[in-house]
């Protein structure tokens, strides 16, 4: 500054990490944490042991364990965590005693850029000692951030799940019934505390693996603001919040009927005993009116509407969420596609179980952290990075819907099986997964930059597109290496086969590395359903050059018309033929019906949105020329079509007589695509479907034209 200056030094990424976990429990609001590092707990006489994050309230006590590396590796935690597992019982009983309390204790142990092994992940399992990673305390961080200190619930919902919660009054007034798919349900009004304490949502996050059928979105903090103050405003709402109440039997809910109540009604009225669980009852819709009340200052003793169903399958729970929703509020198409997965896992459907698989291999693997695909994946409403930048429907719709690795489908069934399926579904998805993770781990280890930068400039193969290319070219690879290699695929193991592939991806990798900044540019630029077919052509050949024998079908056509030996011909067919040939006929045609004084057939002959685009290009060059001169071959589109009755015959192809005005003109779309590629040849190349297209164009534009147009003298 003017006077000074004012220096930052970063903290070491072990220290910020304790720092983040620590701030955590902070905003959570529990009563007491450790005020500083040296926080250490004896549990013997003379023996401490030095906690990194120790928080508790009246109910619960919380022990974390940080771990931190610099950069995302691998790393063997076994010693720490059977160190820990040895003192958790001697832990468990010291912090009681300091707390004065018989509290329940969770101890997890969390990691920052550490990808652990799954032997440690079961010792952990194995001792009742939870794991958070850096992306489950960020996903806390959010909710903490939108939520505040009711936040705490949803993480004693995930910690203490089924325990009992001491001295919690459950015995409510509520109507019994069931609903036409034979569903029992409960209506009841209840205090939102008594909710926010046994309630739990499904949050679709990438954050745990395990909670697959997640179908909620993130609370959004703007919306509970305003509902918090609507409710001060002593505001209420008469809708019901939607729940699911879990017990672990059907008869695990008591209801006990009211006697003596007589109605003409087929529910029943009577005393309902809520859980005294946490994680018993899951929100199905109206979170943010339940966390509005957390966020309301009024003293006002409120309770809610609710509805609730016992032991609703989570499917159904999916099915109702996205059935309300579709009709609110649009659900994302992404968050669609990961919950329709869910509920159709189990489909006798052949077509809707194998996009079921689909989607739950990319949704799997973003949220491993081993895998090369993690936290790249859109799965719900995160905000788009260059890193994550992938999407569920393109990758299915563009990639995995293209090839045969889970096999062929006639309509709705199955009809021939693919290389990676297996006979049960789950043992389908774990050797997909092992594919693809092995085939994609060589693509990053030999890009790395390339795979670090996303979509980020310069970036291509970890795009949609160079994704998508890449699972279109291993189908390829796999059906050489099977015919080739006579090898059974179904008796492999997904790495195993992946393995196989590693020679024919050289050639890729090396065609990447040597691409330039426009020949990347060039590439990741494709647009449209087609562009993966392209890369994938690029691919194709580069595979082709080093290994003769992969030679898939069209490739060979490919390589012709790449060559660019069609665009001169085309060029000097539509360039100095057809498109005088167009652009004389309508000038002609209209300058006979309007005239040509004062230029009339080009005021009353030309639409004005063309006349205006004409003028604005006049002026942008500086030119002097008439502003007819800068017409283009789609400005003759909205003149023909607003002069249908001078031109339409002339430009109507054979037999389309009874088709719309712009079915007529389809023809004209597909010549302008064919002159954007022969006067830019450097971009993309004239097939020779292209030429031969032009050639019948000419020749029916030249029969049209000279039968049925007096050619206007000049």
């Amino acid at each position: 500054y003017k006077t000074k200056i004012r220096v930052r030094r970063p903290k070491k990424h072990y220290t910020a990490f304790e720092g983040r976990v620590w701030a955590l429990c902070a905003k959570m609001g529990f009563d007491y944490i450790n005020s500083d590092q040296n926080f250490k707990l004896e549990y013997e006489t003379g023996l401490e042991k030095q906690i990194d994050v120790f928080a508790c309230d009246s109910e619960t006590i919380l022990v974390f364990e940080c771990k931190s590396t610099n950069e995302r590796k691998r790393v063997n935690y076994q010693k720490e965590i059977n160190e820990l597992a040895g003192l958790k019982n001697k832990i468990r009983f010291a912090a009681q005693n300091l707390t004065k309390g018989k509290q329940k204790v969770a101890f997890i142990f969390c990691t920052n850029n550490a990808v652990i092994s799954k032997n440690d992940r079961l010792r952990l399992e194995n001792h009742s000692i939870f794991h958070f990673n850096q992306d489950v305390i960020e996903y806390y961080e959010q909710l903490t951030d939108h939520l505040g200190n009711a936040a705490k619930y949803q993480l004693f919902g995930e910690l203490f799940a089924g325990q009992n919660i001491p001295e919690l009054k459950n015995k409510i007034p509520a109507i019994k019934g069931k609903v036409s798919a034979g569903h029992t349900i409960y209506s009841f009004c209840v205090d939102p505390e008594y909710l926010l304490k046994i309630g739990y949502i499904l949050h679709r996050t990438d954050t745990n693996p395990e909670t697959t059928q997640a179908y909620q979105r993130l609370v959004k903090k703007s919306r509970l603001n305003q509902i918090a103050k609507y409710i001060d405003r002593s505001g209420y709402f008469p809708n019901s919040i939607i729940i699911n109440i879990e017990t672990k039997s059907s008869r695990g809910l008591r209801f006990d009927p009211a006697s003596k109540i007589e109605h003409d009604g087929s529910t029943h009225f009577g005393i309902l005993h809520l859980p005294k669980t946490y994680r018993s009852a899951f929100i199905i819709d109206g979170q943010h009116r339940l966390y509005g009340y957390s966020k309301s200052k009024s003293q006002l003793n409120h309770t809610i509407p609710v509805v609730a169903f016992h032991n609703l399958p989570t499917d159904e729970q999916a099915k109702i969420f996205v059935d309300i929703n579709h009709t609110q509020k649009s659900v994302p198409a992404n968050l669609l596609q990961s919950i329709m997965a869910d509920f159709h896992w189990d489909s006798d459907n052949d077509k809707q179980a194998l996009s079921a698989l689909k989607t739950r291999l990319f949704t799997d693997m973003n949220s491993d952290d081993d895998s090369p695909f993690y936290k790249r994946v859109i799965l719900a409403e995160e905000k788009k990075t260059d890193k994550r930048c992938l999407t569920i429907q393109t990758l299915k719709s563009w990639g995995l819907n293209r090839v045969k690795y889970f096999g062929i489908l006639r309509g709705d069934n199955l009809i021939q099986t693919g290389y990676l399926q297996e006979t049960k579904r789950e043992k389908t998805l774990e050797k997909s997964i092992l594919f693809f993770n092995h085939c994609f781990k060589y693509i990053e280890s030999q890009l790395p930059g390339q795979w670090e930068l996303g979509k980020g400039d310069g970036g291509f193969i970890a795009m949609n597109i160079g994704v998508t290319a890449i699972i279109r070219i291993l189908d390829d690879i796999l059906d050489l290496i099977v015919a080739n290699e006579k090898i059974d695929p179904y008796s492999f193991k997904g790495d195993e086969l992946a393995e196989k592939t590693i020679k024919y991806l050289d050639p890729i990798t090396s065609f990447v590395r040597d691409l330039d900044y426009e020949g990347t540019k060039k590439l990741r630029g494709l647009f449209g359903s087609g562009a993966t077919e392209k890369v994938q052509r690029e691919f194709q050949n580069a595979i082709h050059q080093k290994f003769p024998e992969f030679n898939p079908e069209g490739l060979e056509q490919w390589i012709q018309e790449s060559s660019g030996q069609f665009d001169s011909p085309a060029h000097e067919l539509g360039h100095n033929h057809i498109e005088p040939m167009i652009d004389e006929c309508i000038r002609n045609m209209l300058k006979r019906e309007y005239g040509v004084k004062d230029d009339k057939w080009w005021i009353d002959g030309v639409p004005g949105p063309v006349q205006k685009k004409c003028s604005e290009r006049k002026i942008d060059e500086r030119s002097t020329k008439p502003p007819h001169h800068f017409l283009t071959t789609m400005h003759y589109h909205s003149i023909i079509k607003s002069n249908w009755m001078l031109l339409g015959d002339c430009f109507t192809p054979p037999g389309m007589g009874n088709a719309g005005k712009d079915k007529k003109l389809t023809w004209l779309d597909k010549f302008n695509k064919i002159r954007i590629k022969y006067s830019h040849p450097q971009r993309e190349h004239v097939t020779e479907q292209d030429l031969e297209f032009l050639k019948d164009l000419y020749r029916w534009l030249s029969i049209n034209i000279n039968q049925k147009v007096a050619i206007y003298p000049a």
